[in-house]
């Protein structure tokens, strides 16, 4: 230890106890990224007189305003209550509930099971399995905690198909490792059922202590998001989970709060020589810090700088500088370094009813930009979302280009010919936008919920400016459904996916497709499929 570690630690120590002296108001948990109860916290969030969560992901409020949340529209009808436990459970309550002193702990089973009439080039159903839990809670007033699971099959539809292969088709085509579906992990290379095509898992679990409303110390196996809309250019829960230590500390009532993020990456290539290798050689691993500092001077506004860096790691154990472990963030020395990320994440609520937002980032060892810019209309019927959003990467915003690699010209998500290490990426899954590089996207959202009936809309067009391969891809998506328990989100859903890719380079990369389904689910994190 050196002379400047014991004053160090004196500092952080006394700043904790300044902390957590202040109090604590109510039981918190995290609240969970998904579509229809994210829309929901939005709303509530816009129309408050208190000053908001930053914009980094998720964000820790009380469990009881959550549940309020969740209940929309309670106060203009009533939701039947019953008495018998089946539908008690089924429509009220949450499937496993304990509540006894300073112990708190709430559960569901968690499911996904999605058909199709659409049948793949084999003539089997397109279908999705899931099977899984969720669990929640709190201890006391000051630990909070969070599990989940979820075991998947799948058959996709065409186009996601080629995404999710795309990832198994990088620098080595016939490379049974890598392989990793869009906001879920790697699936298994050891599949031999002729009844799927791919078998893989979600899982999470965080533990937490307050040390006053808005600031806690968090760690364990999850997803992060950073920004207001619904694609993040700077960081986002479309990847894959992974291990990660987040300090939160708030000052000035809440209007300065600075989050960073210690988290370990990885990359799908193998690494043959490492010690113990002769059994199951392991995975290269990266280094990560995401930083965040965030300023609100008035309640309807904020504006936060993010500041996203991946390490290399000396002996795939520790990240290569000193530097890594220092909570400070924007200026380095540079030893280590693969790509430093830095940007602006900003928004503006008026009247309780309408969000600007927007992101600006460029990639100092990319030599790459991207920017956000968007709206979110709250109305104008009570629980209706409106989003209007542009995105735009520019070439190389995910890649670290040193003077060696800096001509390799970046035109996709995963390139052929270049290190893996050297994105910016969890899993083969970039960290922020899903698609990568050298696009631009123009994304139309609303969902309208009336009762327990619920209606989702998306329209995506996305021009992919790839030199070799540029095309565009038109989506629609549509849903209607109902919410059979607000507290687990557990419904049942109708919808259908229309999509239209187009290249006047590269006729082979034409196609239609409709993809009609029916679900009954547990809608607990957002599943990218508009791709």
């Amino acid at each position: 230890m050196n002379r400047y570690s014991i004053p160090m630690h004196r500092s952080l120590l006394i700043i904790m106890l300044v902390l957590c002296s202040q109090g604590i108001f109510a039981q918190h948990i995290m609240a969970p990224l998904n579509p229809e109860q994210t829309a929901l916290v939005d709303a509530h969030l816009a129309k408050s007189n208190q000053v908001k969560p930053t914009g980094f992901a998720p964000y820790l409020m009380s469990m009881q305003t959550l549940d309020s949340i969740y209940d929309a529209d309670t106060k203009r009808w009533q939701r039947r209550s019953y008495d018998g436990w089946i539908m008690k459970k089924l429509k009220n309550e949450h499937l496993f509930e304990i509540h006894t002193g300073e112990f708190h702990l709430q559960g569901d089973a968690a499911f996904n099971l999605e058909g199709s009439p659409r049948t793949d080039d084999q003539g089997r159903r397109m279908f999705t399995n899931t099977r899984g839990y969720n669990f929640n809670g709190f201890i006391g007033k000051r630990i909070f905690f969070q599990t989940s699971f979820y075991e998947t099959q799948s058959i996709f539809p065409n186009y996601m198909d080629s995404v999710v292969y795309a990832r198994g088709d990088f620098n080595t085509p016939a490379d049974p490792e890598r392989g990793a579906v869009p906001g879920f992990g790697r699936w298994k290379n050891n599949n031999t059922s002729t009844s799927y095509d791919y078998d893989y898992t979600l899982a999470t679990g965080t533990f937490g202590v307050m040390l006053n409303e808005n600031s806690f110390v968090q760690f364990g196996h999850d997803k992060q998001f950073v920004g207001h809309g619904y694609r993040s250019m700077l960081l986002s829960d479309a990847t894959s989970p992974y291990p990660f230590l987040r300090g939160q500390f708030s000052f000035w009532k809440n209007r300065i709060t600075y989050t960073t993020t210690y988290a370990v990456l990885q990359s799908l290539d193998r690494i043959v020589n490492a010690p113990g290798a002769a059994k199951e050689p392991p995975f290269n691993r990266l280094g990560a810090r995401f930083s965040y500092l965030s300023f609100q001077p008035a309640p309807w506004m904020s504006l936060g700088f993010f500041d996203g860096t991946t390490w290399t790691w000396r002996r795939n154990s520790s990240p290569q500088s000193i530097e890594y472990y220092s909570p400070h963030a924007f200026i380095y020395t540079g030893t280590g370094i693969r790509n430093h990320i830095v940007g602006m994440n900003g928004q503006a609520t008026l009247f309780g009813i309408i969000q600007g937002y927007g992101q600006y980032a460029m990639n100092t060892r990319g030599r790459g930009q991207a920017a956000q810019v968007g709206a979110k209309i709250f109305g104008p019927l009570r629980n209706m979302q409106i989003i209007v959003e542009y995105n735009r990467v520019g070439q190389n915003f995910y890649y670290y280009a040193d003077d060696s690699t800096g001509t390799i010209f970046i035109e996709e998500p995963l390139q052929s010919g270049t290190s893996p290490l050297n994105y910016y990426q969890n899993n083969d899954l970039m960290l922020g936008h899903p698609f990568g590089v050298a696009m631009e996207e123009f994304i139309l959202r609303g969902q309208y919920r009336l009762r327990d009936v619920f209606a989702n809309g998306a329209v995506h067009i996305t021009n992919f400016n790839s030199v070799t391969q540029p095309r565009s891809v038109f989506l629609v998506k549509s849903e209607l459904g109902y919410i059979i328990n607000p507290k687990s989100n557990a419904q049942f859903v109708m919808g259908v996916i229309l999509r239209r890719a187009e290249s006047a380079v590269s006729p082979a990369l034409n196609a239609n497709e409709t993809y009609p389904y029916l679900a009954f689910r547990t809608n607990l994190f957002n599943r990218y499929m508009e791709f």
